[in-house]
This record gives structure tokens, sequence and C-alpha cells, in this order.
């Protein structure tokens, strides 16, 4: 395994990235009070103090009772933090310099050229630009019903499948005219097959153990985007127990409680707990799974001597409990699976010509990020990108990599808003930060991802 931890070149003293502690407390105040995401300006508005007298109002709930019982409670509770449902934020929590923005690095001997494209978040619109940051097209469609736009994959014929999350997906041309929408649960991630068929990730809401659960569901759509199958992790549930690793599933963890005779009323007032509320009517909402990725599997050197690895198989990810997970959708059966221990809440996992399986490991529990890459036959990690200092590169939710075709990685580190590319040896050689600042502070971006020029020059000069 090559291990590199390239360095920032002064990042950190830029005071970009962001603070644990802001995270944490900006977290705090999303759980608390809202599900839907943080309005900036009310975001900005909330005093440190308010955070730090809620903090220590929960701690002292905690302490009461005996000691063992108490660090019992918070052992459990870090692990029901990891399964608890936390709405995205959409902007940095720091703010941040506006003198900072656009590409700030690019060395044009060692980048790969394509063009970038990445969704607002903030706005109904995304962008197309090139490895300067020159804009060269931009979808936009204001429409009551699409508050923000999550994520887009753009087609080869220039048109947009895009997802605003739990409302629509929908598909605009080059020229952002609709061509068609569906109202569906959707989040995350859309992945197009062979055929011009798509496979969406949705979500339900169930109750499950008497809490309140989001369970993640893929959809097969066809090209005008009727449903043609449903793929339920609520459905699948005792199947998915018996073929994944239960460790951090939701039921473990409550049969734990249970077994110590811990009552789950007891927790109520405990952040990262269950039966906390998340605004002023609703339960706390609990995700079992967090499916956020879905990629349809190429022809590769290893599909072809082992079929689990099978071109037209589904690579999904399941955060919620540390695992990545091939699917066969004919039979609904999961032919492979790994992360458990390994990875801590991960994103965006594809694969390589080579059949290795890049991921995004976020690391919500060592605090900083990583991007590695998995040989799914051995299980060993052959390549792996850390920064230098390794909490330098660190973005607790969402994160996306790509493994570009000269060897390059482009990495997203979403909750900055920053994406960067690096070489083999770990030297960045393009950098760039998200220019769209909202009361100074740096709009995050879900996935950044690289179309080659092939691909889209001919999308200009027809334009």
């Amino acid at each position: 395994m090559s291990s590199m931890r390239a360095g920032d070149n002064g990042r950190a003293l830029l005071g970009l990235r962001q603070s644990g502690t802001g995270a944490i407390m900006m977290q705090l105040y999303n759980i608390q009070l809202r599900e839907e995401p943080v309005d900036l300006e009310m975001q900005s508005r909330i005093p440190a103090l308010v955070f730090a007298i809620t903090v220590l109002s929960l701690v002292l709930n905690v302490s009461c009772g005996r000691e063992e019982s108490a660090r019992e409670s918070r052992e459990l509770g870090e692990r029901l933090e990891k399964l608890r449902s936390v709405p995205y934020t959409s902007v940095t929590s720091d703010r941040v310099s506006a003198e900072i923005a656009g590409v700030t690095r690019h060395d044009t001997a060692g980048t790969w050229p394509g063009y970038n494209l990445y969704c607002s978040r903030i706005a109904p619109e995304a962008f197309l630009f090139d490895t300067d940051g020159n804009i060269v097209n931009r979808w936009y469609y204001k429409h009551d019903r699409f508050r923000f736009w999550n994520y887009a994959l753009l087609l080869d014929n220039g048109e947009l499948i895009v997802l605003s999350e739990s409302q629509y997906i929908f598909k605009l041309d080059w020229n952002s005219n609709l061509v068609w929408e569906q109202a569906r649960q959707v989040n995350h991630d859309v992945a197009r097959a062979a055929d011009g068929s798509i496979y969406v990730i949705e979500r339900v809401t169930k109750t499950h153990r008497n809490l309140t659960v989001r369970f993640g569901q893929i959809a097969h759509l066809d090209t005008r985007g009727e449903e043609l199958g449903i793929w339920s992790t609520y459905d699948r549930l005792d199947y998915l127990k018996r073929e994944l690793d239960p460790a951090s599933f939701l039921d473990t963890v409550v049969d734990t409680m249970f077994a110590r005779g811990i009552s789950l009323d007891t927790l109520e007032r405990v952040p990262g707990k269950l039966d906390v509320a998340s605004s002023g009517k609703r339960a706390r909402l609990y995700d079992y799974f967090r499916l956020n990725t879905v990629t349809v599997m190429p022809e590769t050197r290893l599909s072809l001597k082992d079929k689990r690895f099978a071109a037209g198989h589904l690579l999904i990810c399941l955060r919620n409990v540390n695992q990545i997970a091939v699917l066969d959708w004919t039979s609904g059966d999961i032919l492979w699976s790994w992360g458990e221990g390994d990875l801590e809440w991960p994103h965006h996992p594809t694969v390589l010509e080579n059949g290795n399986i890049l991921i995004f490991d976020n690391g919500v529990l060592r605090e900083y990020s990583r991007v590695i890459e998995l040989n799914p036959i051995t299980g060993a990690i052959e390549w792996e990108y850390i920064g230098d200092p390794p909490e330098s590169f660190y973005s607790r939710t969402r994160g996306s990599s790509q493994r570009l075709p000269n060897g390059n990685t482009l990495i997203c580190e979403s909750n900055d808003g920053r994406a960067f590319e690096v070489t083999r040896d770990g030297e960045i050689v393009w950098e760039w930060f998200n220019p769209i600042i909202d009361d100074d502070r740096r709009v995050q971006v879900y996935r950044l991802i690289r179309y080659p020029v092939e691909m889209v020059e001919p999308l200009l000069r027809r334009k």
C-alpha cells in the first residue's frame, strides 16, 4: 500500500478549514430545532452562548445516576449519534475570506483537462466550468417545487438529470428547458444504465421499534422517469441483517440498551440519543442505513473473472452501517460487502478500470477524512490520500472522489466547499473553492465531477 500525506501549503493558516467546535455547534442547532436546511440569516444570528448553555445542560442530565450507567449511556449514545438522521447545512460554519475563491492552484502540466459540474445548494442552478474557473454553461430552472438542487448528472447529449432532494427528479436540456419531471422522495444519487434507464436513491419513513426511522430504497426508472421497479432496505431488512455486518445497525444498538436495562426514555434529553425532538412537533428522526450512493458497475478486468462484480450490477453505499456493497438488481441479493470496522460514514464508492474501488471515507470518529483505493478481493488498501496534517482534510458529511484518466484523483471536500486534484504521490495540482459566498460563509458543495473535453466541447460548439 502507498500512503500519502500531501502538504496543503499553509491552507490551515488561512483559516479556511471548518473548525471542529464550530461544526459541532452548528449541527447541534440544526438537530434540535430544524429538520429542513438551515436558513442562512437565522443561522448567523444564533449566539454561541445559547449553544454553550444547551450543551452544558445536556451534559448535566447525563451525569445523573450511577457512574457505570452513565458510561454505558454515553457509549450507546455515540453509536446512536452515527445512526441519527442529521440534516445537512448548506454553508460553512466558519466565516471565510471572499478573496479565496474559484481556482486557487492550477498546474496545467499535471492537471487532467476537463469540465467540472456542481450544484449551488442554495438555488435551483448548476454550473459547468473549465479548469481555469471559466463558467461555460449554467442550468437554471426556477420553480416553486424545486427549492434547491442537490445533485445533477450530465448526459452525453447535454441534458441534465437533477435531484431536488425529497421533492422531484427532473430532466433539463442544455438550455434549461424542462424535458420531464417526476415527484419522488429522491436524495443523494442517480446513475444511468447502458440502456438509458436510471437508478435513483429514495427514502421512505416508517415506524420501527416505536421509533420514526427513514429507510433507503432504489427506484429503477425508464427514460421518461416512469417507475420500473423498487429495491427497498425496509422490505429486505431481515435479509440485510444476515448478509451485512450488523454491528452498527439501529436494532443492534437498541437491543444492547434493552439487554443492559437502559430505558430509551431515560436518554431523551441527551444529544445523539433517542426521542429528542428535532422540531417542536416532530419526533427524533433516525436513518437506518443512509443509502447515499448508487453506481452502475462497468466492465473491468475483475468483472470478466469474478461474476460478483459483473457489469450492470449496482455498487451502493450504506453510510450509517459503514459498509459498501454490490447489489444484483435482478435477484435483489447482496453479492459482496465490506467496510464495518474500516470505514466511518463513507460516501461515493466508484469502480476503477482495474476492478478496485475508490471510496471517500469521511472519518467521523477520527475527525479527518481520507480517500482510499480498495482491492475488493484481498481487502487491501492499495492507495490512500490523507491531508498533511491529517485534520487539514475533513468533511464530516458528504464528500466525493473521482479517479481521472491520467491517474490523478479529484476530491470534493464538501463541507468546506473545496475541490482539489492530487497525483498518485499526493501532490495537489489543482484546487478550487466555491466562489458562491453568502453572508461571509462559503456555500458547500455536495459533489464536483469532471467531464472529459471530448464530451463537453461538441456541446459548446452546438450552443
